[in-house]
C-alpha cells in the first residue's frame, strides 16, 4: 500500500505539473495574441498619424496662400490718411455767448435779456453748461439725453 499511495502522489504530481504546463501554455498563447493586438493598434495610429501630418501639410500650405493674397491685397490698397475732426461751427452767435455766460453763473433772466432767447432756450442752454457740453455746438454733435 505505500507503493500505491507513492503512486498517487506521483500521479498527482503528474497532473499538478500537466496543469501548470496548461496553465503556462494559455497565459503565453493570451500574452503573444496582446502583442499582436498591439502591434496592430500602433500600426493603425501609425496610419492616422500619417495621414494627420499630410492634411497639416496642406493647410499650411492654403494658410501660406492666403497670407500672401493678404498681403499683396493690402499692398495694392490706397492709403487713406485720418482728417482730424475740425470743431464744427456755432449754431448762432447768441447760443454761443449765452453758453459762456452760462459757465459763468448768469442767470436765467440775465441770459434771455442779455441774448434775446426764450426762457426754453435759456433753460437747454444751463442744463448744457452744468453737462460740460458746448450749447453753441450741441445740435450739430452726438445726441445726448439731458436729465430733468
Amino acid at each position: 500500500m505505500l507503493t500505491s499511495g507513492f503512486a498517487m502522489i506521483a500521479i498527482a504530481a503528474l497532473l499538478a505539473g500537466a496543469a501548470l504546463q496548461v496553465v503556462l501554455a494559455m497565459a503565453g498563447y493570451r500574452a503573444r495574441s496582446q502583442e499582436r493586438n498591439q502591434a496592430a493598434v500602433i500600426r493603425d495610429l501609425q496610419k492616422d498619424l500619417l495621414g494627420l501630418q499630410e492634411q497639416l501639410l496642406v493647410l499650411r500650405r492654403q494658410l501660406a496662400q492666403e497670407d500672401r493674397r493678404e498681403i499683396l491685397s493690402v499692398a495694392a490698397a490706397p492709403v487713406v490718411t485720418p482728417v482730424p475732426a475740425a470743431r464744427p461751427e456755432p449754431v448762432s452767435p447768441a447760443y454761443d455767448l449765452a453758453g459762456k455766460l452760462a459757465r459763468k453763473g448768469a442767470s436765467t433772466e440775465e441770459l434771455m435779456e442779455t441774448c434775446g432767447l426764450s426762457r426754453g432756450e435759456v433753460d437747454l442752454i444751463t442744463r448744457l453748461s452744468r453737462l460740460g457740453q458746448d450749447p453753441a455746438t450741441a445740435g450739430s454733435a452726438s445726441r445726448t439725453a439731458v436729465p430733468a
